[in-house]
């Protein structure tokens, strides 16, 4: 499916004199549509309500708007409010903005997406969605608006169900040529437009705290120094968001091509070059290429300035990337590692294998990953028994997050307290299912003063991949860092003799009719303290061998084949969760870096264990 592209070319222009305001935009308007209380089964959304003012109060006082609200609107009162907006008299060059922010549903068997209402019922009591608004009508419906240009906001899961979507970057709009700032203003408006933004793809729920009205109010707020707010303004801002993926386009005929939206600044036109000649906007799109270092932002960069003073830097740099770009160390990889975390800087590597030893789930293929951290080690009994003492042994449908009963269990309870047994307290955690190590990684980040990843209700868990706290590692960002950045690494130690708790001398002399790795030696026939074996270039520990690693990622075999080639995170549904790195019992084909294995997130295993990364930001 595609989705908006994380770049777009940022336009930084100087905008117009106040005199001629009214020439370029005409009268703007806004109406904002939110609901804050739903009917039972739909979770509340009480920040709704606060966003749509903040960013009404900005298009007041910064852009001239004439904003109005309309709150806890059930269905009927939508239509009879689009109806009286629709049915008002527009002169030449108005602009109409419908901001809509409330619960989104995507009916997948009747391949629809609609907006949830206040008097939206759950689908279980609405089979067929009458309570509803479907996209589609809501799309004809704001299409019979007379002002000539049109931009609808969707801030709903499973908004991107709506429209036709923006296939990568845009063409260049006939107006961007314009010499002046006078000139591409008065031509910005020279064809009628029809254009939305979704806060996330059809398939995507958004996290109720809003990141799509936060990157509105970022791209506004920017235009008091470029003066002119523009479709492809919001669009850049609005591809800076992950998780939920925003998308964009034009709806139905009545877009002309060249047709925009724009908002311009009431202290538009005060000059954009600086006094030593250079092009202020061009010095800031190029140094935001360099800041972004993609293929895309030299790309743009070229695309606004053909002739630019960094054409030969840019022209270079987007050689190197149509060769392949080669991940090597960098010597600022560390430069902010946390507390027992490293900051891996991301970058482009060769994810999967096609070694003798690959499975036909290996298929190689090149993935990017952003900026993250990952902890040096898996995490501990004793870390995770005072996660227990905290919260308790919890258990939804059958689903615990730690098997206290198995005989391997190295936690045990006594008098009505988690301890370690024995010696086991620096021993990575065995006998956790995913949901534990989930459920960990949220009371962590609650402990440490950062907003969970994780939205967890029983055994549905949903990612908020903006958040600044503790989660588990994709699967991609798992084989990017056992690869030291992407390097041809078999094993997290590399190429040669092997260097980790892995089935070996002292296995077998525990276990007798084992496989081993023959003349080798860790000295621990079980797992092993955590950090005993480093492995690869960046300090990590234990990547592989000691024990399993829960990653986010559902497991499919076929995942591979049409994966996101930049930032994957799994299916959106699955049996099992993928695990990676082996364990200390097993043989070297399952201790490859590439090695893809899985279980249901319910059980838990001796064998398996878990690690945990943050946000690179």
């Amino acid at each position: 499916m595609p989705h908006l592209r994380l770049l777009f070319f940022i336009l930084l222009l100087a905008s117009l004199s106040d005199g001629l305001r009214a020439q370029a935009t005409g009268n703007n308007y806004a109406h904002f549509f939110y609901v804050t209380d739903f009917q039972p089964g739909w979770e509340d959304l009480p920040e709704t309500g606060r966003e749509a003012r903040n960013i009404g109060q900005v298009l007041e006082s910064d852009y001239n708007f004439t904003v109005q609200y309309h709150r806890e609107v059930e269905k009927a009162d939508i239509l009879q409010k689009i109806a009286e907006i629709n049915s008002r008299k527009y002169g030449k060059n108005d602009q109409v903005l419908f901001f809509f922010s409330m619960h989104g549903h995507f009916d997948k068997s009747a391949d629809r997406g609609y907006l949830v209402p206040a008097d939206g019922k759950i689908p279980r009591l609405d089979a067929y969605g009458q309570t509803w608004l479907s996209y589609d009508d809501l799309g004809s419906y704001i299409t019979k608006n007379p002002a000539e240009h049109v931009l609808l906001a969707l801030d709903a899961c499973y908004s991107g169900a709506f429209g036709d979507r923006y296939k990568g970057a845009p063409d260049a709009l006939p107006w961007e040529g314009a010499g002046d700032c006078q000139q591409k203003a008065q031509l910005a408006l020279q064809h009628d437009s029809r254009l939305y933004f979704s806060s996330g793809s059809r398939e995507q729920r958004t996290p109720a705290n809003s990141l799509f009205a936060k990157k509105w109010l970022e791209a506004l707020r920017n235009g008091a120094r470029t003066g002119l707010v523009t479709s492809r303004d919001l669009r850049y801002y609005l591809g800076g968001i992950s998780y939920p993926t925003p998308e964009g386009g034009s709806f139905t005929s009545r877009h002309e091509a060249g047709g925009d939206f724009v908002f311009l600044h009431r202290s538009a036109c005060q000059g954009s070059n600086s006094s030593d000649g250079t092009d202020a906007a061009e010095e800031q799109l190029w140094a935001q290429a360099q800041r972004l270092k993609t293929k895309e932002a030299y790309a743009f960069y070229l695309q606004a300035y053909p002739n630019g003073r960094y054409r030969a830097q840019a022209e270079a740099k987007i050689k190197v990337f149509e060769q392949g770009e080669t991940i090597t160390p960098s010597s600022t990889t560390r430069r902010r590692d946390l507390p027992d975390m490293l900051f891996v800087e991301g970058g482009t590597f060769q994810m999967g294998s096609s070694d003798s030893d690959a499975g036909s789930d290996e298929k190689p293929h090149t993935v990017t990953v952003d900026d993250f951290y990952l902890h040096r080690f898996e995490v501990t009994n004793s870390e995770f028994a005072e996660f227990l003492n905290a919260k308790g042994r919890h258990e939804y449908n059958g689903a615990e997050w730690y098997d206290l009963d198995d005989e391997d269990a190295r936690i045990e309870q006594r008098s009505g307290t988690y301890t370690t047994k024995g010696s086991y307290g620096k021993h990575p955690v065995t006998e956790v299912t995913w949901y534990g190590a989930v459920a960990y990684c949220n009371w962590k980040s609650e402990a440490l003063n950062l907003q969970p990843v994780y939205r967890i209700s029983g055994t549905n868990v949903s990612a908020d991949w903006n958040a600044d706290g503790y989660r588990l590692p994709t699967e991609a960002e798992w084989e990017f860092a056992a690869r030291s950045r992407g390097k041809d690494y078999k094993y997290a130690w590399g190429n040669g003799k092997p260097n980790g708790n892995i089935a070996d001398e002292s296995a077998k002399k525990e276990n007798s009719g084992w496989t081993i790795w023959e003349g080798y030696d860790d000295g621990y026939p079980g797992t092993a303290p955590v950090g005993m074996f480093e492995q690869g270039t960046l300090g990590f520990s234990d990547l592989s061998g000691n024990v399993w690693e829960w990653c986010w990622d559902w497991y499919d075999s076929d995942y591979y084949k049409n994966s996101p080639s930049r930032n994957p995170r799994g299916p959106s549904t699955g049996s099992g969760r993928v695990l990676r790195g082996g364990s200390w019992g097993l043989l070297p084909a399952f201790l490859r870096c590439a090695f893809r294995y899985y279980s249901a997130p319910g059980l838990s295993s001796n064998f398996i264990g878990f690690r945990l990364s943050r946000a690179g930001r």
